[in-house]
């Protein structure tokens, strides 16, 4: 049983022994010819479980007072006594847990290499946070809410995601969620202000790291990408796009649903980039396992360019070095091989 619950029923039972002492008192009051009233009566329980006296000498003078006191003071203190030392736990396995937490999240904040740093919480950075806790991609959490971000985080309770409570248009905080580490930074906050200082502090503090922004109208667009951003994302364009795609191509746009929000089967999109130390490079795409044992489906090859994609890349295509396979498969595999390359 949880402390909060065993507070609950300790609670509920220190009610129903005042409550008995004050019908006691009233009732035996009653037999010992004495007219009490119910204020008296709560007086008088108060007073005998705190065990500072007692107001009623004729009930102590009778045999069915005193046993009835004895009881009370009794069942009273135990529960009170249990009630007090489980509040004293409660507060001290309370702080002791905030104390831990706090120490585990700075030395994961350390720690933490190579991470995407999701900047805002709310509507839109909330489905980034879920879309990278599918993907398995490391990251921290940066919003001035600390409710906000507790209430994604208890929805996946076996994952361990750092975060950092405070603005996050705020130098100390990005720099305390590791700027200067990170591969990624997500600037999803409502207002464009914001990621637009977002963007150039990061830019400066990181310049090889991919920024992507969030932008309310198509003037922020074009001064986000002119601060640094890579890619500039409007939640409004988004959704036009997705609107028009249900009333065009409905089986693709549920295709894509299933695929990303089943439990039970994690496929995503992938990419996995042909670095120099990687063992596929100057292989025929047949010659290489990720059909056979890694189950996974090359979609399409990016040129070492960056400019062209081969779609559907026959067998017999070579890879080469600098190029990006993206490919369709389990989020483990996935892994597994980028790990190696």
């Amino acid at each position: 049983m949880n402390i909060q619950r065993r507070l609950a029923m300790l609670s509920i039972l220190f009610g129903i022994v005042f409550a008995a002492g004050i019908a006691g008192f009233w009732i035996l009051g009653r037999f010992a010819g004495m007219q009490p009233t119910v204020l008296e009566c709560a007086y008088q329980t108060v007073i005998t479980l705190a065990t500072v006296g007692n107001k009623t000498p004729e009930l102590a003078n009778v045999w069915f007072g005193q046993i009835f006191i004895i009881g009370l003071i009794i069942s009273g203190m135990g529960v009170l006594l249990v009630f007090v030392t489980t509040v004293t736990a409660f507060i001290v396995e309370g702080e002791m847990r905030s104390i831990y937490r706090r120490k585990k999240m700075d030395k994961a904040l350390d720690k933490i290499r190579d991470h995407v740093i999701v900047c805002g919480a709310g509507d839109t950075g909330g489905y980034v946070i879920e879309e990278l806790i599918g993907s398995q991609h490391p990251m921290v959490i940066v919003d001035s809410s600390e409710e906000r971000i507790r209430r994604i985080l208890d929805q996946h309770p076996k994952a361990f995601i750092p975060y950092v409570v405070g603005p996050a248009a705020d130098d100390d905080v990005l720099n305390r969620a590791g700027l200067a580490r990170a591969k990624g930074i997500v600037a999803a906050l409502p207002d464009d202000r914001d990621n637009l200082f977002i963007t150039v502090t990061a830019r400066q503090t990181s310049p090889k790291a991919r920024i992507v922004a969030r932008a309310a109208d198509a003037p922020a667009e074009q001064r986000l990408k002119r601060a640094g951003a890579d890619a500039v994302v409007s939640p409004s364009r988004i959704g036009g796009m997705r609107m028009a795609s249900e009333i065009a191509r409905p089986q693709v746009v549920s295709f894509m649903d299933n695929m990303l929000r089943a439990r039970d089967m994690a496929l995503r999109i992938e990419e996995l980039p042909m670095t120099a130390s990687c063992s596929m490079v100057g292989k025929a795409l047949r010659d290489t396992d990720l059909r056979s044992k890694a189950d996974l489906l090359v979609l399409a090859i990016r040129d070492s360019s960056g400019e062209h994609f081969l779609y559907n890349p026959p067998p017999e295509h070579v890879l080469e070095e600098g190029s990006t396979l993206i490919v369709l498969g389990p989020v483990e595999s996935v892994h597994r091989i980028r790990n190696n390359l």
